[in-house]
């Protein structure tokens, strides 16, 4: 086969492409296509890095394939490539564009070749997160030619400049550094080992992951992709470059930093929009055509630990069965109860601070299983006006009740600050109370003589409620009937001489048996026995 002559080689930095425009121009003194179009090389071919193309092209111009085919980009299907044993997408690569430093093309010009012979595409420009010239620290010139040269990225077409009109575009390009991000993706395809949690990504992984998670953390969660300059991309890959670098807990890191953000300007934490800005909107598009890399799973086990999920939610791809936390805002919205008041009951309970109370209820967020239990209190609250007619008891009785802690307030708080919750019960104690009631003394048909109500046996013996409902509760009194018929302690029948000899002779745990009168003895005392005791009983029904 003739070979063609003079030899031009291959540069070891540049594609093929640029080979074969630079055998073009200083064979020929023409353009690319005729020219492989002579050698009957198919254009496509030779860009999508087919290996017949390759090798065609070396043994017409007697060059060792291998250095050509480590510099080729090559299509594997799918919106997939390949370059020196790492596969992406094509997002990686520039597309159209072309880019170029015009002092490294300049320098391509000081040889003895014709200036377009001699200018070279190199490879790192065809990489999209290389935007910078790292021999030289200027910012690369991009441009798109709209037409048929784009897909060459022929710089004969798209540079027209030469000598001293590129030595000026080139004195025209602000001074900048290489990002850590290029030199990261410049060293692999170098076969350099780096972190090693991003070394266990696709390096297009890497780079929009660095990208995006750069956008929100340097400008907002507003900020969107399509308005980023060159520069500005730049200046968020200098941000996320370090989270990155750190690994899953750097960048969960950032992560929190968002969210510490959000909570201070009053975000809901149920707009993950708000918080994370253009990445969750690219983690959660359905038009996400390429994996996204360990990010996706990082952000959606960080929103599933701190941020407001509901059951059924779709999160990031996956639907979200059991949730972790939820705001106060959504659990009150789904169990419909007042907002206020649950927060009012979280914070007499101890679950959230009480400087809490002041912060938006779309902003707190806890355990939601432990919140949707306390909602259900309150579902189930029975207000203390309503105790007469449920339990068919005087108000002395319900008040006694109340105020002994037999029936406890769903919140122990003051009552002024935690709305109606002072003022109710659960309806599981009033329920239990019921039961116990139930169970005390035979049924009935008539009263037998001398046996009188619960109130009727206070006024009669002068004794205070609160010292015969222990007795009564605990079996501790024997002559106890109960009216057929009659629910409730309405029903519940008692022989006030016997009632007269227990309440004299009071002993239940945090009594003594030889101390002060009834009358001197701390109510807050009795109480507190009475209620552990109690509430030892009502637990075991």
């Amino acid at each position: 086969m003739a070979r063609l002559s003079p030899f031009l080689p291959f540069a070891e930095d540049e594609t093929p492409l640029s080979w074969a425009a630079r055998l073009a121009a200083f064979h020929t003194g023409g353009r690319l296509v005729p020219f492989l179009n002579d050698l009957g090389i198919d254009l496509m071919a030779l860009r999508g890095g087919a290996d017949d193309a390759i090798t065609r092209l070396c043994e017409i111009v007697g060059q060792d394939p291998e250095p050509v085919r480590r510099n080729s980009i090559t299509r594997l299907g799918n919106r997939r490539f390949g370059l020196r044993g790492e596969e992406f997408y094509a997002d990686i690569t520039v597309g159209k564009a072309t880019r170029f430093c015009p002092a490294c093309l300049a320098e391509d010009e000081a040889s003895d070749l014709p200036p377009h012979a001699a200018r070279r595409l190199r490879l790192a420009w065809m990489l999209a997160p290389v935007r910078t010239c790292p021999r030289h620290g200027l910012a690369l010139v991009e441009r798109k030619a709209g037409a048929w040269d784009d897909v060459t990225h022929e710089l004969q077409a798209l540079v027209p400049e030469t000598g001293a009109a590129l030595a000026s575009l080139a004195k025209s390009r602000p001074p900048r550094a290489p990002s850590e991000l290029q030199s990261y993706v410049l060293a692999r395809l170098e076969g350099d080992a780096g972190p090693a949690w991003l070394d266990r990504q696709g390096i297009d992984q890497v780079a929009r992951a660095t990208e995006m998670l750069g956008l929100v953390c340097a400008y907002g969660p507003r900020r969107k992709p399509a308005d980023m300059t060159p520069d500005d991309r730049e200046a968020a890959i200098a941000v996320a470059w370090p989270h990155m670098r750190d690994g899953e807990e750097g960048v969960c890191a950032a992560f929190q930093d968002l969210l510490d953000n959000a909570i201070a300007r009053g975000t809901a934490l149920s707009s993950r929009r708000a918080v994370f800005g253009g990445l969750y909107l690219w983690l959660s598009s359905s038009n996400l055509r390429n994996d996204p890399g360990p990010i996706r799973d990082l952000l959606r086990a960080f929103i599933i630990e701190n941020m407001d999920l509901m059951p059924g939610q779709n999160l990031l791809g996956e639907v979200i069965l059991q949730p972790r936390k939820s705001s106060i805002a959504s659990i009150a919205k789904t169990e419909l109860v007042d907002t206020r008041t649950l927060r009012n009951l979280l914070v007499s309970k101890g679950l959230i601070k009480p400087e809490m109370k002041d912060v938006p209820a779309c902003s707190i967020v806890l355990d939601h299983d432990v919140a949707v239990r306390v909602a259900k209190e309150i579902k189930d609250a029975v207000p203390v006006s309503a105790l007469p007619d449920y339990l068919r008891a005087s108000r002395p009785i319900v008040s006694c009740l109340v105020s002994m802690r037999i029936l406890v307030p769903l919140s122990e708080a003051d009552a002024r600050a935690v709305g109606r919750l002072g003022k109710a019960v659960h309806l599981h104690d009033v329920e239990a109370l019921m039961a116990r009631l139930a169970r005390i003394g035979p049924e009935v048909e008539v009263a037998p003589p001398g046996m009188l109500t619960l109130a009727k046996c206070a006024e009669r013996i002068h004794k205070e409620l609160r010292f015969i409902l222990p007795d009564l509760l605990d079996g501790y009194l024997r002559r106890v009937v109960r009216l057929a018929g009659t629910r409730g302690f309405e029903g519940i029948l008692v022989d006030p001489e016997e009632v007269k000899a227990a309440a004299g002779n009071l002993n239940w745990p945090g009594m003594l048996e030889a101390g002060p009168s009834e009358t001197d003895l701390p109510k807050d005392t009795a109480i507190s026995a009475y209620r552990n005791r109690y509430r030892g009983i009502t637990s075991a029904l």
